[in-house]
C-alpha cells in the first residue's frame, strides 16, 4: 500500500503500515511507535550518541517471532551515520543514531528494541572505552521486581561510597539497569572489572538473595546481578528503548524513591512520555548533550580487530582506522535549541533579582520568522510547522523582523484552562480546543543574536514586540508575576496553573541547557479521596501496608483514583492497619475493574474512612499522579465529598 511521507530534520521518511498492530495486547500501533520515537527523541538521543545501535525487529508486530539485526539493510538512507566492527570472520557495518529522523526511520523498520554497548566511538582509539557504568539486575524465576529493587538500593549505596552517582532504569522487562558515569573514561575491561568487583562482594554478603553467577541454575529465588554488560562485545537496552514485550513497556529511568517502592511496576511508552513532558530527563547527568552536527552523512570510521588461534593477550590487537570525517552525527538540526529550567525551590526569590512567569502546560516550541514565512521547532529540533497551522498568521503581523522567539504551545479548553492531555490528542478528539503560542523570549532580531545579553534586555525587546505578537489571534505575551517567589506560586496555584518558572534578571541563554539560572516550580493540589483497600507491604514495610487504594465517590459508586504509597511514618502505618483490618470486605467496594496486579493482590475494606492526599496532576487515565499521604480527615464521611 501507498505509504505517508513524513519530513523530520529535514529528511523525507516514507511510513508504510501505520495501521499495523504491534503490540496486540494493547493494540498499540506502528503510528504510536512512530510517535514515540519523535517525542523522546530529545531525552533518548543523548544516550545512543557515538554508540553502534544493534536491532530486534518485529516486522509482524509482537505477536510473532523477532530477529537481531546488526548489519545495515539494504535500501538504509545515505544520511545514517555509520560505523564498521571488522572481525576476523568479516566486517560489519552499524547504523549511530543522531537525530530524530535515525529514529523514526529505525521505528519505520520495526526495529522496537535499540541495544548498544557501553563503549563510545568517539572516545575510543586502540581500546574500547567508556565513560558509563551499567549493572543488570536479572530476577531468577518467581523473584518480583521490588526485590531487583532493594538490590539496587544497595548497588546505589555502594556506587556511593566510591563517589560515583547512580540512576535507575527500570528494563521493561522483569529488572532493572542502573548506571554510573565515570569521572574520566575508562577502557570497557577496567568498568567489567568495576561491575563485578561490586556484583561479587553483593553475592558475598547477601548469598541467599544475590548471585553474580551466570548459570541459570544459580538463579533460583535471587537477584543475578549481570557485571558482564560492560565489556566491549556485550549491548544492553537503551535507555528510553521500547521492549518487544506483551505491552509496550519502556526502559524507562526512575527516581530513586519509585526504585524503594514495594509496589514498582514497570512503565509503558504513555507513561514515560507523560513523564519527560513533567520532570525532563532523569538521566541528564549521565551522558553530555548532543553536540550540534554537520548537514551531510557522516562514515565514523571502522574499529578492526584481529585474533590469533592462540588465546594470548601478546597475540591479540585492536587498532581503530581513522575516520576521514569529523566524528560528528548527522542529522540534527543546526538550529537553536531551547533552554531549560532546574527543578529547584523559589520561595525565597527576591524580585531585584529574579523575574517570575507562568508555566504552561504545552508543547515547548521556537518559532522562527523571515519573510513572511513561520517554522516551528521543537525541544528535539522536529519540524513541527505542519502540526500547528494556525501559528502561520505570525507570518502576517511579524512582517518587517526576522525573529526567533521561544514560548509554549498550549491548548485551552472550553473553560479557559490548558490542557495538555486535549494538546497531545489534537488529532483524535473532537472537543472544543483553542490552540494559542504563549512567547516568553527573544533569541535574535534582524540578524542580531540576543542569546549573550541578558534576560532584562531580552525582555525589553520581547516587551518591544509584545504588539505585534499579540495582534494574532493565536499568540499572546503573558505579563510577568509580582514576587517574592512565594507570591508567585500562590498566585500560579490560585489561577490553576501548572507552576511558574523564575529566571535570573542576569541570566544569558544557555542553549540546550538545564541552568538553575532558571527555577521550575510545579504546583501541587490537595485532594479528599476515600480509602477503598490497601495492599500489603514488602521488603521494609512487610507486615505492613505498602499502598492504600483510593478512590471518589461517583453517582454509581466508588471511582478508583488510584494507589498511595508515599508520605507516611512507621506510625502512621501502624495505626491506619489497626483501623482497617476491621474494615475487611470480600469484595472490591470500587466499580469497574481494577488492573490485574493491583487486584490479585488488594485486600478490600469498607470504604468509611476519608484521608487527605496530596498530587501534581490527573493522569490520562483518570490516576492521580504522585499522590503523596496527608492523614485521615476524621471530620467528614465519603457522603460529604
Amino acid at each position: 500500500m501507498p505509504g505517508s511521507a513524513l519530513e523530520v530534520n529535514g529528511r523525507r521518511i516514507v511510513l508504510t503500515n501505520l495501521d499495523k498492530v504491534m503490540y496486540p495486547d494493547s493494540g498499540t500501533r506502528k503510528f504510536d511507535v512512530v510517535h514515540y520515537a519523535i517525542e523522546i527523541a530529545d531525552a533518548m538521543l543523548a544516550h545512543l550518541a557515538s554508540r553502534p545501535v544493534t536491532r530486534k525487529r518485529w516486522p509482524h508486530g509482537t505477536g510473532s517471532g523477532p530477529f537481531f539485526e546488526k548489519a545495515l539493510p539494504p535500501g538504509t538512507p545515505d544520511w545514517m551515520a555509520r560505523f564498521t566492527i571488522e572481525h576476523s570472520a568479516g566486517r560489519t557495518v552499524y547504523p549511530v543514531a543522531g537525530s530524530a529522523a535515525d529514529l523514526v526511520w529505525l521505528a519505520q523498520m520495526a526495529a522496537l528494541e535499540l541495544h548498544v554497548p557501553q563503549w563510545r566511538i568517539d572516545l575510543s582509539d586502540d581500546t574500547r572505552r567508556t565513560d558509563r557504568l551499567v549493572i543488570d539486575l536479572d530476577p531468577g524465576p518467581e523473584v518480583p521486581l521490588r526485590r531487583c529493587g532493594e538490590v539496587a538500593l544497595m548497588i546505589r549505596d555502594v556506587l556511593g561510597d566510591a563517589g560515583l552517582t547512580a540512576f535507575p532504569v527500570t528494563s521493561g522487562s522483569k529488572g532493572i539497569h542502573i548506571y554510573a558515569r565515570f569521572p574520566t573514561p575508562v577502557s570497557s575491561e577496567s568498568a567489567r572489572a568495576v561491575a563485578k568487583q561490586i556484583a561479587d562482594s553483593l553475592a558475598e554478603a547477601h548469598p541467599t538473595e544475590v548471585t553474580a553467577t551466570m548459570a541459570k541454575a544459580a538463579r533460583t529465588s535471587k537477584v543475578f546481578v549481570d557485571w558482564s554488560q560492560n565489556s566491549a562485545a556485550k549491548t544492553t537496552l537503551a535507555p528510553y528503548s521500547l521492549r518487544g514485550r506483551e505491552r509496550p513497556w519502556v526502559a524507562a529511568p526512575r527516581t530513586w524513591t519509585e526504585i524503594a517502592d514495594p509496589d514498582l511496576a514497570q512503565l509503558d511508552y504513555r507513561e514515560v512520555l507523560e513523564r519527560f513532558a513533567e520532570s525532563g530527563d532523569l538521566l541528564a547527568d549521565l551522558d553530555p548533550a548532543l553536540l550540534p552536527t554537520t548537514d551531510r552523512a557522516v562514515d565514523l570510521g571502522e574499529y578492526r580487530k584481529t585474533r590469533s588461534p592462540r588465546r594470548t593477550s601478546a597475540s591479540t590487537t585492536a587498532t581503530k582506522a581513522r575516520p576521514s570525517e569529523p566524528t560528528r552525527i548527522t542529522g540534527y538540526s543546526p538550529g537553536p535549541r531551547p533552554m531549560l529550567a532546574a527543578d529547584e525551590a523559589i520561595d525565597g526569590l527576591a524580585d531585584s533579582e529574579w523575574a517570575f512567569e507562568g508555566k504552561w502546560d504545552g508543547y515547548r516550541i521556537l518559532a522562527g520568522h523571515r519573510n513572511g514565512e513561520v517554522t516551528l521547532t521543537s525541544r528535539s529540533g522536529i519540524d513541527m510547522s505542519a502540526d500547528f497551522p494556525e501559528l502561520r498568521e505570525l507570518g502576517a503581523v511579524l512582517r518587517g523582523f526576522d525573529v526567533v522567539l521561544d514560548g509554549e504551545v498550549v491548548a485551552v479548553d472550553s473553560s479557559g484552562a490548558t490542557d495538555f492531555a486535549l494538546l497531545a490528542s489534537r488529532h483524535r478528539r473532537g472537543e472544543e480546543r483553542t490552540v494559542r503560542y504563549l512567547v516568553f523570549d527573544v533569541l535574535s532580531v534582524n540578524g542580531t543574536d540576543l542569546r549573550s545579553s541578558p534576560w532584562e534586555e531580552r525582555r525589553a525587546v520581547l516587551d518591544e514586540l509584545t504588539p505585534m505578537i499579540g495582534a494574532a489571534a493565536v499568540a499572546d505575551v503573558p505579563a510577568l508575576i509580582p514576587g517574592p517567589g512565594s507570591a508567585a506560586a500562590d498566585h500560579a496555584k490560585s489561577e490553576g496553573w501548572e507552576g511558574i518558572v523564575a529566571k535570573r534578571r542576569a541570566s544569558t541563554y544557555q542553549e540546550g541547557r538545564r541552568s538553575s539560572d532558571w527555577r521550575k516550580h510545579k504546583n501541587w493540589n490537595d485532594i479528599e479521596v476515600v480509602i477503598g483497600g490497601y495492599r500489603s507491604g514488602r521488603g521494609g514495610r512487610s507486615g505492613s501496608i505498602g499502598s492504600l487504594l483510593v478512590g471518589l465517590p461517583d453517582e454509581t459508586g466508588l471511582r478508583y483514583v488510584g494507589r498511595v504509597g508515599t508520605g507516611f511514618t512507621d506510625a502512621d502505618l501502624d495505626a491506619l492497619l489497626d483501623e482497617l483490618r476491621p474494615l475487611q470486605i470480600s469484595r472490591s467496594p470500587f466499580i469497574g475493574t481494577l488492573d490485574r496486579p493491583v487486584a490479585s493482590s488488594a485486600t478490600w475494606v469498607l470504604p468509611k474512612l476519608v484521608a487527605d492526599v496530596r498530587f501534581m496532576n490527573w493522569t490520562s487515565t483518570g490516576h492521580l499522579r504522585h499522590p503523596s499521604w496527608r492523614g485521615i480527615r476524621r471530620d467528614k464521611l465519603p457522603g460529604d465529598l
